[in-house]
């Protein structure tokens, strides 16, 4: 509804207004009457009125010095003055402050309306126009946004930009980093709130040469680009620090957030920042200490690369059996492991990082669907997929922990064949695998599956019908006897094959099982198939 308010110094006419304007089928409030142009003032300037009507001669201030002093205070309401004078001089001065209408004492309930009808209709055109240039306005500011969205994510992503805009990426330096909130409510998924979060921190906090644009690849962090003047890259790269570590710290004093950042190299050329954004990413990937919260792209921090491919594969198999038994906390223990492995890389080799973690959740995935679990019981790589893009160690980190967890509680609430028989046939398929290990007995395998040797010892037996010992020299011995039928390896390199690391122990071990030497075996074949 429109607010009204009424301004009269006699309480008679004050009354008579109401009760008409009450009366009528108009959609109209009076929120406050007043019976002198000072008290008026301050009415208006606390209920905001759509419409006034105000006597003309009253005292402290008339109905004409009331409406200037409105104006002035930017109110733009609808005024209407009512007089018992009809003075010419009256007109025109209200005319000349935009008086919507005059009425003259006395007038007739039907007059006042038709004002007001009149004045409801400007109103409604009025409020029509505002709406339409409000959303021409959003729309033309969205478009813009998208145009400039699009022109970033190209530029970051190496690729030409098919639209124009009016972005200016000009300066001397550019560089591209990546920047999340920690405890933060910002929807980075649409631009506007990027463009928000920009203007809360672009002044006070960068300086005057120095320009910031972003945009977001996963609605969680942002990709932002630095463009700007400095002596030298070194220090365009420390004002862009310093200009972070200011930010940070208002940005935890007043909202509670904290700023993580990884910064690139910087550029003499706009498309480089393709390279700039990759190096970002690099130490984003390394980033397991959530304490360091800006870091820049060549700062190793005595990271040592001691670490081997074979490590990696073996954590990675470590969790991939704890989660096929569904024993979660071996699993967390060997992921600690591996990310430990992860950090210690430099920069330049975390790229490798996003990657193996993709291979590790796809292996997982792919270890439940072959043990008959649903593929909608676990969490589909699809939607860890940014994460695994443009996260930091950290963010990899927590999303494997809650990825295990639940697949650790999916295996341990639907398999039927828990404990025993699940562990049986993870004790073979080792024993299968690693048939060559010279360390490969029972210690071994109790220590692999987490579970004591004498309960090794006992289920093996229960479920194989044969002790783990019998059972393991048995399959060495049927590999033996298969390499001597199928291959022309020397005894020797048979025996290492097969988990022996002296020969004359391999051949006692093979001629009580097979009644004779290894050398005899092989013979007694070779004449087989002479005939």
């Amino acid at each position: 509804m429109y607010r009204v308010l009424i301004i009269d110094d006699e309480d008679y006419v004050r009354d008579l207004l109401v009760r008409n304007i009450h009366s009528s089928d108009l959609d109209v409030e009076v929120v406050a009457v007043a019976g002198n142009g000072r008290e008026g003032l301050k009415e208006a300037l606390l209920k905001k009125p759509d419409i006034v009507i105000t006597d003309i001669a009253m005292p402290f201030m008339n109905g004409l010095e009331l409406i200037k002093e409105m104006q002035k205070a930017g109110l733009h309401s609808k005024n209407v003055v009512i007089s018992g004078y009809d003075e010419f001089d009256y007109a025109k001065q209200a005319i000349s402050l935009g008086v919507k209408d005059y009425l003259l004492k006395p007038f007739l309930p039907k007059e006042l309306t038709d004002v007001m009808m009149k004045l409801l209709k400007e109103l409604d055109s009025q409020k029509a126009l505002q709406q339409n240039m409000s959303l021409l306005k959003e729309q033309a500011i969205s478009r813009e946004g998208l145009v400039r969205e699009k022109a970033l994510r190209a530029l970051l992503k190496g690729k030409e930009c098919q639209t124009e805009t009016d972005i200016s990426l000009e300066g001397k330096y550019y560089v591209a980093g990546v920047v999340r909130l920690e405890g933060s409510a910002w929807d980075f998924s649409r631009q506007e709130q990027v463009e928000e979060f920009l203007m809360l921190v672009r002044n006070g906090y960068l300086l005057p040469d120095i320009f910031m644009f972003a945009v977001s690849f996963d609605g969680i962090q942002l990709a932002v680009i630095w463009c700007g003047g400095g002596e030298d890259e070194g220090e365009f790269l420390k004002n862009i620090g310093l200009s972070l570590e200011k930010i940070n710290v208002s940005l935890e004093k007043y909202y509670h957030f904290q700023l993580n950042c990884a910064v690139g190299k910087a550029y003499t050329s706009q498309f480089d920042l393709e390279h700039s954004y990759r190096e970002a990413m690099a130490v984003w990937r390394g980033n397991l200490d959530g304490n360091r919260q800006i870091l820049f792209y060549g700062e190793d921090n005595g990271k040592k690369e001691e670490i081997t491919s074979g490590q990696i594969r073996e954590w990675k198999n470590q969790i991939r059996m704890s989660v096929r038994r569904g024993q979660k906390e071996g699993a967390l223990k060997s992921l600690t492991g591996l990310m430990k492995c992860y950090a210690s890389f430099s920069n330049k080799k975390n790229d490798y990082v996003s990657v193996s973690v993709g291979e590790l959740v796809y292996a997982i995935q792919n270890d439940m669907e072959q043990e008959g679990y649903d593929r909608a019981d676990t969490e589909p790589l699809s939607s860890m997929q940014d994460r695994i893009t443009y996260g930091s160690l950290m963010d990899m980190k927590d999303m494997l922990d809650t990825y295990i967890r639940k697949c650790c509680l999916v295996v341990r609430d639907n398999s039927e064949e828990t404990k025993a028989d699940a562990v049986v046939k993870l004790i073979k398929l080792m024993i299968e695998n690693d048939l060559q290990n010279l360390d490969l007995d029972l210690e071994w395998v109790a220590a692999k599956v987490h579970f004591s040797s004498s309960y090794v010892r006992q289920i093996f037996k229960q479920y194989v019908g044969e002790s783990l010992g019998e059972y393991l020299i048995r399959k060495r011995m049927e590999r033996a006897g298969k390499f001597l039928q199928e291959t022309g390896l020397k005894i020797q390199e048979i025996a290492e094959e097969c988990g022996y690391e002296n020969q004359r122990y391999f051949a006692s071990s093979f001629k009580k099982y097979y009644g004779c030497t290894p050398t005899e075996f092989k013979k007694a074949v070779e004449e087989e198939h002479l005939y």
